[in-house]
């Protein structure tokens, strides 16, 4: 009778307020839980968003909490474990990526290749590492070095980039766009990716010198620098302007820069096939392999049918295996590589390569894995748009069968861990939390969302999501999603 008092008293409680009810278990530990969580819902700031939670016990097949399971919600980034789950399992963690060299003309006793050299990108987003996170060479100097060791001392005609493995996107589903960093990211998705299809542009302000500097990373001569920029006083206002002109490869520096300061820009590529050609060129010249030609580009269409059959394969890189990549997807939440996977996913698997393709394939291995997709809406791979939908149902049943497959543990480690790495470096960090709670974040304007995986002080191993939206205080609905998860680290 005294439970029925209080399951009444809080039902009441939460019509009140108007927070969504949370299914209340017999348990006295959790219905100390969820009494909390109730308590966490109501306060200022979290009870005018929208929650979507459910957390569940697989072992002993219980749902420990449920507010809204079956409504819709935006993921945000937590939309890429639905494109790398389908990854792991369609591909699987030992899929590589094969960027391939070929010619189109035959080589002759003295090393000189007449005719032009094609580098074919399929999709690898780390042919650079830029993280860090590989710990391997470039591929271009990998794949330079092997062109070399053929025996290849000259190339008569031009070094060309193919990313004809992806089609053309039109529209929002060809460029990423960071809603999450509330700016304009544009990166476009290709099959022949370099340093996240982004150049970085370092200016510096010398004291014992009369001219701006600039650097670029990657390392390349392919840029045609417009340096207008000058070197101002100390207290100078600062007003320095890096920008790449459109459909050229001229990069315009203007402005002033105060004398001894640097700043450095991220430039979104204009041809990214072009500039990775151009950079695999670069690292021939340097294994002594002459280049006579010019670099240029080929892409979906642009080459007649039957045309590439007569290429002569020469080399290629393998990428290192797929389960690494998909850790700097969901670790770091690289947007341009969730997209680029997505495409991956459409060209092996649908044969064809395309956000498209891509979706088809994961609804495909949505259906054939038993998990419920009513209610859900698939647009892009990342989690960016706002026409992806899930439900906190459909995300804790694909949390679950990711649980029961072999490679789990595999999966599981490319999850941000709880004030340990990734995203969640910095949130979790308690030290009866940290390290306790494998999770992918999400974040959009008015969006906060955690869904993953918690393990118990009791050796507890459970599953949750909890998505929010029309989220107008984004600190206190973050610290009230981390209050939750808390509890059952502490508490269950």
């Amino acid at each position: 009778m005294l439970f029925l008092r209080k399951l009444i008293f809080v039902i009441i409680f939460l019509l009140s307020v108007c927070v969504p009810a949370v299914e209340l278990r017999a348990s006295e530990t959790l219905e100390t839980i969820q009494q909390r969580i109730v308590q966490s819902l109501s306060r200022a700031g979290a009870r005018s968003a929208k929650w979507g939670i459910r957390i569940t016990d697989p072992e002993d097949d219980k749902v420990l909490v449920e507010v809204n399971p079956d409504n819709a919600f935006l993921p945000a980034s937590v939309m890429k474990v639905v494109t790398t789950a389908t990854a792991v399992e369609k591909l699987g963690p030992d899929f590589r990526y094969r960027t391939g060299v070929y010619a189109n003309g035959a080589m002759d006793e003295r090393g000189v290749l007449d005719g032009d050299i094609i580098l074919v990108g399929r999709g690898d987003p780390n042919l650079i590492d830029a993280y860090g996170d590989l710990r391997q060479p470039s591929a271009l100097r990998n794949l330079a070095e092997k062109i070399q060791e053929m025996g290849i001392r000259e190339i008569t005609g031009d070094v060309i980039g193919d990313d004809s493995y992806f089609a053309p996107s039109g529209g929002g589903r060809g460029t990423v766009f960071s809603a999450e960093k509330g700016t304009l990211y544009g990166a476009p998705v290709t099959a022949l990716s370099i340093n996240n299809n982004v150049i970085n542009v370092t200016a510096r302000a010398p004291e014992s010198g009369k001219d701006v500097t600039v650097e670029l990373t990657p390392r390349t001569s392919h840029f045609r620098i417009r340096n207008q920029a000058v070197i101002g006083g100390a207290d100078a206002k600062q007003t320095l302007s890096i920008q790449l002109l459109r459909n050229s490869n001229t990069l315009v520096i203007s402005g002033t820069l105060p004398v001894s300061k640097a700043v450095t820009r991220t430039i979104v590529l204009n041809k990214p096939a072009e500039t990775t050609a151009a950079i695999f060129k670069e690292e021939l010249e340097r294994k002594g392999v002459k280049v006579k030609g010019k670099v240029r580009a080929i892409h979906y269409g642009g080459v007649k049918t039957g045309i590439k059959d007569s290429w002569i394969f020469l080399t290629e890189h393998e990428s290192m295996p797929l389960i690494r990549g998909i850790e700097i997807i969901n670790k770091r939440s690289q947007n341009l590589h969730a997209e680029m996977l997505l495409r991956t996913l459409g060209a092996e698997l649908r044969g064809f390569g395309s956000n498209e393709t891509g979706i088809e394939a994961i609804k495909a291995f949505l259906v054939g894995a038993g998990i419920d997709t009513k209610n859900i809406r698939l647009y892009d791979g990342c989690g960016l748009s706002r026409e992806n939908f899930l439900t906190p149902r459909f995300q804790t049943a694909l949390l679950e069968f990711l649980l029961r497959r072999p490679y789990f543990d595999l999966f599981l480690n490319t999850l941000s861990v709880s004030g340990t790495d990734g995203t969640l470096r910095s949130r979790l960090s308690s030290d009866s939390v940290k390290g306790s709670i494998h999770a992918k974040t999400g974040s959009l304007n008015g969006v906060v969302t955690l869904s993953g995986y918690i393990a118990t002080q009791s050796k507890k191993n459970l599953v949750f999501s909890i998505f929010t939206d029309r989220v107008a205080a984004t600190e206190t609905v973050t610290k009230t999603i981390d209050e939750i998860c808390s509890l059952f680290v502490t508490l269950y």
